[in-house]
């Protein structure tokens, strides 16, 4: 071997380690996201299914790391958390805690928490120390509401879904997330009295509810899973310097989510096509048939790469994110009636 094809050898970039990624996480400036993929690869191999709702063991559950003031400030999430809260909007308007599925939501909730109780419970409820503090029953008995924020909406600070690196701190963690209302703290009163017409004579109770203050929050699963399994979602193409976004890659997994999970988009693993071009800061060729440079290569990531990973190290434990609890009052109340419950009178 001659002296170039030596020279040539050392160049050539070596395969990508998914335990860059939070190398280039962190060279970002994204601290939380970089948090986040530390822990998923050191966690031991676990697999939260979506839209479960299983209570999960301690291990899997982070309920001190992410701060709802400091999402609040990405973007246009903002919007939704008013949205939600206002009180001056229909009883048709969606994702909005006065609304009728809302009001719906509610009587479920406590008429279970009522049954629970055999219709006695009166008095003010506090439902995290019920709950004894535990944010995931919380969850589970009191959560009646929820308004869902899209990815284009946690990135809107940026010019355009494309200008700039088209990520931030909180896209890279978590994406497009829920924000979620749950019942804090309400007054129940319960009436009882007897009907002697028509006979027999019964016993019976009359339950109504104000609930005064609301927990928001968010929720989510830190989990790679695809809702079909000919496409996966791209994530970027990263490498231990941060992320650049494949255009193509970025347009055909906005199409995967929208046709037939028959039809398959899944371009954007060519490092050559990208918009907008490679940030200062990270002013570096990515074309893969150039002779690159340690370093100067971006790979594409998706979420299978994770679940392969996973399978290959038999670590890379999912894990579900709860932020801390905002306690809201609220200005107007929401009174929700459970009706009358009677039961024949027993001498």
């Amino acid at each position: 071997m001659d002296d170039d094809e030596e020279e040539d050898e050392e160049d050539c970039p070596p395969p990508f380690d998914m335990l860059d990624l939070p190398k280039g996480m962190a060279a970002m400036g994204f601290k939380y996201a970089a948090y986040c993929a530390r822990r998923w690869f050191n966690g031991r191999a676990h697999v939260i299914p979506d839209k479960s709702d299983t209570m999960f063991d301690e291990a899997f559950v982070d309920t001190d790391s992410l701060k709802l003031s400091w999402v609040l400030g990405f973007g246009d999430v903002r919007k939704h958390y008013d949205w939600l809260l206002d009180s001056e909007l229909k009883s048709t308007a969606h994702e909005n805690i006065y609304n009728s599925f809302a009001r719906k939501e509610l009587v479920n909730k406590f008429e279970r928490f009522m049954k629970r109780y055999d219709y006695q419970y009166t008095g003010t409820l506090d439902t995290l120390a019920n709950c004894g503090h535990d944010k995931q029953l919380l969850h589970k008995r009191f959560q009646f509401q929820h308004a869902d924020v899209p990815m284009l909406d946690v990135i809107a600070n940026l010019k355009t879904v494309y200008q700039g690196v088209g990520m931030n701190d909180l896209a890279a963690a978590i994406g497009n997330f829920t924000l979620y209302a749950a019942i804090a703290s309400a007054e129940i009163r319960v009436a009882r009295y007897n009907r002697y017409d028509p006979a027999p004579w019964r016993h019976c109770l009359h339950s109504t509810v104000t609930i005064t203050h609301v927990y928001v929050y968010v929720m989510d699963r830190y989990s790679f899973n695809d809702r079909v399994s000919s496409v996966s979602q791209y994530l970027g193409h990263w490498n231990r310097n941060g992320v650049i976004i494949a255009l193509d890659g970025a347009i055909a997994d906005v199409i995967s989510k929208k046709v037939s999970p028959n039809v398959k988009f899944e371009l954007g693993n060519d490092a050559r096509y990208y918009l907008p071009s490679i940030p200062g800061h990270l002013d570096k060729p990515v074309d893969i048939k150039s002779q690159l440079r340690q370093g100067e290569v971006y790979y594409p990531v998706r979420n299978r790469d994770f679940r392969q990973w996973r399978e290959l190290k038999n670590r890379g434990g999912d894990f579900v994110i709860y932020s801390d609890l905002k306690r809201i009052k609220l200005d107007k109340p929401i009174v929700v009636d459970l009706g009358e419950i009677c039961w024949e009178f027993k001498r």
